[in-house]
């Protein structure tokens, strides 16, 4: 058997998952857009009530809609963030008041998200 009967399984089994791994691209890159079209809600949300107690609940409603779209999105780039996102969307539309510690410990805090969202833009 010669070389080109060596490489044509192989040429067959990459155009196999060629499509696969652009559909998975595809998914990572929407899931990405999602997450960070949360955030960016969510942090001008924050600076506009940074020097009040305020409560918009259909602000907090909407962001809770957009980290439940990105919980969705994410499971395509990793199951334990998009669950960390749905708790997230929770978060938003819940009566009760998380503590610190609470969003620290789901690492569900803006600064745990972003060095998420750096992982996988990196990887």
């Amino acid at each position: 058997m010669g070389l080109s009967g060596l490489l044509s399984p192989l040429q067959s089994l990459l155009n196999t998952f060629q499509p696969e791994r652009h559909y998975t691209d595809e998914k990572k890159d929407a899931a990405l857009l999602a997450i960070n079209e949360a955030l960016i809600e969510t942090k001008k949300y924050l600076e506009e009530c940074a020097d009040k107690k305020c409560s918009d609940r259909d602000r907090e409603f909407k962001l809770s809609a957009l980290w439940s779209n990105a919980a969705v999105k994410a499971r395509y780039a990793s199951n334990e963030l998009a669950s960390r996102l749905q708790n997230k969307s929770l978060y938003w539309s819940g009566t009760l008041e998380w503590s610190r510690e609470e969003v620290i410990d789901k690492k569900i805090d803006l600064e745990s998200i972003q060095n998420e969202i750096l992982s996988l833009l990196n990887h």
